[in-house]
C-alpha cells in the first residue's frame, strides 16, 4: 500500500510515497518558496509522476485542530478536509510535526541511533523526544497497554529559564525585545544567532559584520566561525548545548523517559559534531537531588534523515489498522 507522507517544517518540506515502511520517492521544498498545501502537493504528484494514493500523513511545523494544522513555523495552514475534496484521497490525517519525529521513533532503525549518555533503554519505557530546527519540538511516547500512543505537546514555548549570570543577562536582552522569552528563542537556529549577537553586543565591528549576514544564514554563519575557532561563537554554541542539556532533563523529569530521550531537528544534526564535546550531558545531569536519576536515563542523538516521514506513515498505519 502506498502512502504520501509529508514532514513540512519553518525551513523545508519532505514530500514522500512510502511503501512498507520504506521511502520510495522524496523531494524537498523550500517552504517559503510554497503557496499553499495544496500546491505544494500538485507540485510533488507532478514532479515524481505519481497519481494521488488513498491515503495521506501531513506532518507540519504547527497546532493541530481536528482536521487543521494551523501554521506557527510555516506561512500557511493545512486542512485535511479542503485537501481531500481538491484532490480526491480516501483519508488524510494531520500531525504536529514533532508528533511525527515521534512516531519515528518507533520505525528508525538502531543504527541511526547515536547513544551519547546515560543506561540502556527499558523496551517498553516512556520515551521523549525533543529537537532544535527552525524551532523546538517537543513530544512524548508512552505503552497503553499492548499499543504505542504519542502525545503532542508545545513544550519549547515554555518560558527559558537561565542557569547562570550570563543567562539571566541573555534572559533580560531578550525580554526587552520579545517581551515572553520560550525555550525556542533560545534553542533554534535563530536562537543560536541571538546567543551570539548578545555575546558580541559591545564589539561595535562584529556586530556590524554580523548584522550585515543574511538573517537566515546567521546560524551557518556562527557555526563556520565555530569552525575556525572563534571564541565567542564557540561561547555561544556552549551555551546552546547547556540550555539544551537542561531543557531535555526539564522534559525527562516530567515523563520519566525509561526508554531514552531522543535528540532530534535540523540544528541538532548541523552542530552533531559540536554535540559530542559540548557540555550537554554536564546539563542534562546537573539537577541536584535529580542527578542520579537522570544519569540512568539514556540519551541518544536520531541521526535519521527522514524521521518525520517514517513517523507520519506509521501513524497513518496505526490509525489505518484501529
Amino acid at each position: 500500500m502506498k502512502l504520501l507522507c509529508a514532514d513540512i517544517g519553518g525551513t523545508n518540506a519532505r514530500m514522500a510515497i512510502v511503501r512498507d515502511s520504506t521511502v520510495l520517492e522524496i523531494k524537498i521544498y523550500p517552504t517559503d518558496q510554497v503557496k499553499d498545501a495544496i500546491d505544494l502537493l500538485k507540485t510533488f504528484l507532478k514532479d515524481c509522476h505519481e497519481t494521488v494514493p488513498d491515503y495521506a500523513a501531513f506532518a507540519a511545523a504547527g497546532v493541530v485542530s481536528g482536521e487543521e494544522v494551523k501554521g506557527t513555523n510555516i506561512p500557511w495552514n493545512i486542512d485535511c478536509k479542503a485537501i481531500k475534496q481538491e484532490l480526491g484521497f480516501r483519508k488524510c490525517i494531520v500531525l504536529n510535526d514533532f508528533e511525527a519525529a515521534a512516531w519515528g521513533l518507533l520505525a528508525v532503525k538502531d543504527k541511526r541511533l547515536l547513544h551519547i549518555g546515560g543506561g540502556q533503554p527499558d523496551a517498553f519505557g516512556t520515551k521523549a523526544i525533543l529537537g532544535a530546527g527552525t524551532g523546538l519540538g517537543e513530544a512524548i511516547v508512552v505503552r497503553c497497554s499492548q499499543n504505542w500512543k504519542v502525545l503532542r505537546s508545545e513544550g519549547g514555548h515554555a518560558s527559558f529559564s537561565p542557569r547562570d549570570d550570563t543567562g539571566m543577562e541573555l534572559l533580560m536582552h531578550l525580554r526587552n525585545i520579545y517581551g515572553h522569552v520560550s525555550f525556542e528563542r533560545i534553542l533554534s537556529g535563530s536562537g543560536l544567532a541571538e546567543i551570539y549577537e548578545f555575546l558580541i553586543r559591545h564589539d561595535a565591528k562584529k556586530l556590524n559584520d554580523f548584522l550585515a549576514v543574511d538573517r537566515k544564514k546567521r546560524p551557518a554563519y556562527v557555526t563556520a566561525l565555530a569552525r575556525q575557532k572563534n571564541r565567542q561563537a564557540l561561547e555561544a554554541i556552549n551555551f546552546f548545548f547547556k540550555a539544551y542539556g537542561d531543557e531535555a532533563s526539564n522534559l525527562a523529569l516530567k515523563c520519566l523517559p525509561s526508554g531514552g530521550v531522543f535528540l532530534a531537528g535540523g540544528v541538532t544534526m548541523a552542530l552533531l559534531d559540536f554535540l559530542q564535546k559540548s557540555p550537554f550531558i554536564q546539563a542534562f545531569e546537573d539537577k541536584g537531588r535529580m542527578s542520579g536519576l537522570l544519569r540512568s536515563i539514556p540519551v541518544f542523538v536520531v541521526t535519521e534523515p527522514y524521521l518525520g516521514i517514517l513517523g507520519a506513515a506509521q501513524c497513518l498505519i496505526t490509525n489505518l489498522n484501529e
